[in-house]
């Protein structure tokens, strides 16, 4: 059953998000932007019009309820003559309140029958065992669902076991209250003379059992959560930082649920500091997620959506499915890199240079895992407003798709850098870029003709080698960097556009690649980065003054 949906939110800066019946969106951000503070703000508006923080108003979509029919299986009603009070699990309201819902644009009173607000405090106090009532009683507690609905308790105990191991189990011969039990199923394998018996034998082995309510902070987190998933009345889901108390795993399995369970007519709104709430939930219902990023621009709040599309593309892309983009929406800035060893020296310097002068990194620092990836990856992160900079190897420009491609995803208006990008690619070719066949095949046969040993000497080796052997510009350039292009035309078009794409937030590498600012080191990749910490352990260290000088250039603002 549902009452509605919420079909739009406003925020106190007036941007606004169109909502479906059925998104399951997510707010992420950094610390202190008002995540949590957007549920409250949507919970107290589904009610009434107040004052609110972070969201200025929402609009909600009503359906045509019939409430003398559901009211009766989740309420204790009291008949008190003129109206009904009906009372129930978080909720208490009055006939003449159920006549206001019709009428009124918002749920008003009776919210909480439709609404589900899934705090810290209501997750935990949820799993207190509720009073024992008879089976065919309205039920005023989720585990009261369980206790007598085979459906309800075995979808809650499959679901608690994919993140603990054991059954979960209501014990409904425990006297007053009805706890739920955490072990195996009890099965027996002999026979009781009578059902009363065999009642009495399965109490004593639930009575060893550990109890949900008397566990840690995370069993209870996830309990609670199940327990409101679990009813099928809600509309709407508001949950804040789901992830709470639990170990990365079962955050994944928390949303992987959160996603697997939510019906066609339900919506959620989920508030979260963690990557892998966000991959278990795209595991399964990628196209209902609507990533929703907050900042805090003084007393106003910024938001920026990433719609499904883009987040599908980079979902679809394996090698970025595993990597750690996800983190980045809950960075203020990042920086995307080539390759695993260019993040990892890059991010030592950086933290060695915020530490210098008493400031801690808030600077995610990311792998693409190739330049082919890179503008896929900026434009995604981009649109959500994340402040991203790019670090290309300085043959980013042998290929001009590839880079055409990085500096439109960072806004960069081709026509304006196309002239200077042409002067520097026509001066990089190379008369040695190829080998002229004839060329070769006369001075080969010049070299045996001229020999009467039935061997090639040494020498003669060489020279064939020398001649089979190409020299492109754009290998000089990784190697040398920026000193390695041609005087003149090439190095004042290479300034010009350098300038263009470091105000955009590309930082090409000046000295051609990572492994050229310290060269009294060889090799390459990750090796290459842990051999130079190894053997230069002191980053005030003189070999460390040129990358020092380019990150300082990277991270002007932050330093």
């Amino acid at each position: 059953m549902s009452g509605g949906y919420i079909s739009k939110i406003t925020f106190n800066n007036n941007q606004s998000v169109e909502i479906n019946a059925n998104d399951i969106v997510v707010f992420v951000g950094a610390n202190n932007v008002g995540k949590s503070q957007t549920l409250k703000d949507i919970y107290k508006l589904c009610d009434r019009k107040v004052p609110t923080m972070v969201v200025e108003d929402i609009d909600i979509v009503k359906y045509d309820v019939d409430l003398d029919k559901f009211l009766p299986t989740i309420s204790h009603i009291k008949n008190m003559g003129a109206y009904k009070e009906f009372s129930g699990m978080g909720f208490y309201f009055n006939s003449y309140s159920v006549q206001d819902y019709a009428k009124e644009k918002r749920y008003g009173q009776i919210r909480d029958i439709f609404v589900a607000y899934l705090d810290t405090m209501n997750r935990l106090s949820i799993c207190n065992p509720p009073e024992l009532i008879s089976r065919n009683a309205e039920k005023r507690h989720p585990i009261h669902y369980a206790a007598f609905n085979g459906k309800y308790r075995i979808w809650l105990s499959e679901n608690f076991k994919k993140a603990f191991g054991k059954d979960l189990i209501p014990f409904t011969q425990n006297g007053s209250n009805i706890p739920l039990c955490i072990g195996d199923v009890v099965k027996f394998d002999t026979e009781f003379d009578d059902e009363q018996l065999r009642q009495e034998a399965y109490s004593e082995i639930l009575e060893t059992y550990k109890q949900v309510q008397d566990q840690g902070d995370g069993i209870k987190s996830f309990t609670g959560i199940l327990l409101y998933l679990m009813l099928d009345y809600y509309s709407t889901f508001l949950i804040d930082e789901p992830e709470s108390f639990l170990h990365p795993p079962q955050a994944n399995i928390m949303g992987r649920i959160i996603g697997e369970t939510l019906q066609a007519d339900q919506q959620a709104f989920i508030s979260t500091h963690s990557e892998e709430i966000i991959k278990g939930l795209l595991e399964v219902c990628p196209d209902r997620i609507k990533i929703v990023r907050i900042k805090r621009e003084g007393d106003y709040n910024s938001i920026s959506v990433l719609d499904n599309e883009k987040f599908s593309e980079i979902w679809n892309d394996p090698l970025l499915k595993y990597s750690n983009i996800m983190t980045s929406l809950f960075h203020k800035e990042v920086m995307l890199c080539e390759s695993d060893s260019d993040c990892k020296m890059y991010s030592v310097i950086e933290h060695h240079l915020k530490y210098k002068v008493g400031k801690y990194s808030e600077t995610l620092f990311i792998h693409c895992g190739g330049k082919h990836r890179m503008a896929k990856i900026a434009s995604a992160l981009r649109s959500l407003d994340i402040d991203v900079k790019l670090i290309p190897d300085l043959d980013v420009l042998n290929d001009e798709c590839i880079f055409k491609g990085i500096a439109t995803s960072f806004d960069v208006d081709w026509e304006s850098i196309k002239k200077d990008y042409n002067i520097i690619a026509s001066n990089l070719h190379s008369s040695k870029e190829a080998v002229d066949k004839n060329k070769l095949l006369g001075m080969v046969s010049q070299i045996v003709n001229e020999s009467e040993n039935p061997n090639l000497s040494l020498k003669e080796i060489n020279t064939i080698k020398a001649e089979l052997k190409t020299e492109s510009k754009w290998e000089a350039l990784k190697r040398n960097g920026i000193t390695a292009l041609p005087s003149g035309d090439a190095t004042v078009a290479f300034q010009r556009l350098d300038q263009v794409l470091r105000n955009a937030g590309i930082f090409i590498v000046p000295v051609g690649e990572l492994e050229c600012f310290v060269k009294q080191v060889g090799g390459h990749g990750p090796d290459w980065v842990n051999k130079v910490l190894e053997t230069y352990p002191d980053l005030d260290n003189e070999v460390y003054d040129e990358i020092k000088k380019f990150i300082t250039q990277v991270c002007c603002e932050h330093l």
